[in-house]
């Protein structure tokens, strides 16, 4: 779930589809998109597509008011044995952007998490993030995680600075915490972060990054399924 718009995810996000009809009076609204391919979907440090590559892409509806609209969806993989998941993610959301001057804006969506063929795993979260001078912080909550009835909370921190002509550092932390990740014996919560470098080639977006996250002992997972150990991550998107 990556960031390009500055509005977190909403460069990654994809599925929504609005007729020529619909937005010929609204001069002043945009319609953009991208398709990006990742060699793993990492969500908050844990691989969603058992540390295989995915396909991902968006496409998005803004208005030069605030508001903004659209969709996201990525290939991802939940089998286990004698169990068939899903093998797609749909995310729909919707929200308002502002700016408060040339440095500073802020952004408030609601999401939806739609898994085809498990709905159960369904469910609506929110987010608050404000952008200032190449810093972003966020906090997201939801109070049903994948269906559970039980609350999560997320907040983090990020920082892309521009080294050179086209080429980013991008920083990143994050914290997990609430029931829904309460084991009962000590673990109910944990940190992600990634450091990795980006840029522009021919206007496709390529980012390498190194992500890892301090779960460990018997919740630790090196490999395949929700893996969350150290992984080089790298992905590339083209916008349209």
């Amino acid at each position: 779930m990556s960031n390009t718009l500055k509005r977190t995810r909403i460069a990654l996000l994809t599925g929504l589809t609005l007729s020529a009809t619909l937005l010929a009076p609204l001069a002043t609204a945009e319609v953009s998109g991208a398709i990006t391919v990742t060699n793993d979907y990492r969500f908050r440090g844990v691989s969603q597509s058992a540390a295989d590559p995915a396909l991902q892409g968006n496409i998005d509806w803004s208005h030069d008011s605030g508001f903004f609209v659209g969709a996201w969806a990525s290939t991802i993989d939940f089998d286990e044995p004698e169990y068939n998941g899903p093998d797609v993610e749909i995310d729909l959301y919707a929200g308002y952007y502002g700016e408060i001057n040339d440095d500073t804006s802020y952004d408030l969506t609601l999401y939806r998490y739609n898994y085809p063929g498990e709905s159960d795993f369904d469910y609506l979260e929110v987010s608050a993030g404000i952008d200032f001078s190449g810093f972003r912080a966020a906090y997201w909550f939801t109070n049903d995680y994948s269906g559970s009835d039980l609350d999560l909370h997320y907040t983090e921190i990020n920082y892309g600075w521009e080294f050179a002509e086209n080429w980013s550092l991008d920083l990143h932390y994050g914290y997990n915490f609430g029931d829904a990740i309460d084991d009962g014996e000590g673990f109910d919560s944990y940190s992600d972060y990634s450091i990795g470098v980006s840029t522009e080639v021919s206007g496709f977006a390529i980012s390498v990054a190194y992500l890892d996250t301090d779960i460990d002992g018997d919740n630790e997972v090196s490999s395949d399924l929700y893996k969350n150990t150290g992984t080089l991550l790298a992905s590339v998107s083209y916008a349209f």
